[in-house]
């Protein structure tokens, strides 16, 4: 976006527009200067898209030669992340982890757990949320350090454990969320994988990486089946995220679901399968849509949050988008089914200098 303010545009009203103006003034009723000044400006837009498209993998790979050492360093790994799923697919990821979230109502023994609690059929919309917000606040410390950063070059260590706290927080507080049930380990295994490779397999299919699958198939091939715990639950997701939509378009989405998932998903929620018709709409519209990104859209200079940096003035993070569970913000410590209790602090770290309650805070 600064490249199109700072170069394209100012580029495009002193140079180009007068030169079409021109053209339009001699041309009358010839009508080649006229193409030409507008092809002219059409290869100029795509070549600047073309040297700036592939910038950030090709940085990366110029940086970090060896694939390996991801998995050696945290860092890069974080950096890595930040980069692929923040700027280059942050639409792509947003939708996986929808399917996601959706995903893990396929396995009977999860969906009788989540029935049992109410909050997936009671609370739907604020389920969707803490689930969003507690995996954000614990993969958000990356871009919210390097934002800050940008401000200030030299952080202190006060402000770097600020933001790296939040996460140990949130994962006490998911800790504390499952330990109140009994979570069967391949249960917990898939979910944690679903979270993992679904934005694999949606930028694989519809951007441009590829990367493997093949452990999420082999759980969901022995475990998916259909359970009436599983249709209450999908029912209540499906109406949820189709009330966010005009009345018109509510069809549709819910004609979306099936064609998002394999038809062995379709099969466990209870859902129709993909329609013949829409199917191949749906699809075309995500291919056109990577096609889109890579030919005519600029890369995203900043990372997409959904979590804030810092805590609002009533001490609570506002969420990055219009929550309707968390309209006056939240603390990490009350997200999750209202009925577990915490033992965390439900401050965020701005209070901490007194507070008797541990906070996580690296030695």
């Amino acid at each position: 976006m600064d490249f199109i303010n700072t170069n394209l545009l100012p580029w495009l009203n002193d140079q180009a527009l007068p030169v079409l103006n021109k053209c339009l003034a001699k041309a009358k009723d010839n009508r080649t200067p006229i193409a030409s000044a507008v092809a002219a400006v059409a290869i100029c837009y795509l070549a600047a898209v073309r040297s700036q498209r592939y910038k950030y993998i090709n940085e990366l790979r110029r940086k970090y030669p060896d694939p390996s050492i991801a998995l050696k360093d945290s860092k890069v790994a974080e950096e890595v992340f930040d980069t692929t799923l923040r700027k280059e697919f942050p639409g792509l990821h947003y939708l996986s982890f929808q399917v996601a979230l959706y995903r893990t109502i396929t396995i009977p023994s999860i969906t009788k757990l989540i029935t049992a609690t109410g909050e997936a059929y009671n609370r739907p919309q604020k389920r969707e949320e803490d689930t969003y917000l507690l995996l954000h606040e614990m993969l958000d410390v990356y871009p919210h350090l390097e934002k800050e950063r940008k401000k200030c070059p030299h952080l202190t260590e006060e402000q770097i454990d600020n933001q790296v706290s939040r996460r140990t927080h949130a994962i006490a507080r998911m800790n504390e969320i499952h330990a109140r049930y009994r979570i069967l380990h391949g249960d917990f295994l898939y979910q944690l994988v679903l979270f993992i490779t679904e934005p694999i397999y949606w930028i694989n299919k519809f951007g441009y990486r590829k990367l493997d699958q093949l452990e999420i198939n082999a759980y969901m091939h022995a475990n998916a089946k259909f359970y009436p715990t599983n249709k209450k639950i999908s029912d209540k997701t499906l109406e949820n995220t189709a009330r966010h939509f005009p009345v018109w378009q509510q069809r549709f989405v819910k004609m979306a679901f099936p064609c998002m998932v394999t038809p062995i998903d379709a099969k466990a929620f209870g859902l129709p399968k993909a329609s013949w018709w829409f199917k191949p709409i749906f699809d075309s519209y995500l291919y056109l849509h990577g096609y889109y990104c890579r030919y005519l859209k600029f890369p995203r200079k900043e990372s997409y949050l959904g979590t804030p940096i810092h805590p609002s003035p009533n001490n609570k993070f506002m969420p990055a988008y219009e929550s309707e569970a968390y309209a006056n913000g939240y603390t990490v410590a009350g997200l999750g089914p209202t009925k577990i209790e915490t033992s965390l602090c439900p401050m965020p770290n701005i209070r901490v200098g007194t507070c008797p309650v541990p906070h996580f805070h690296k030695k």
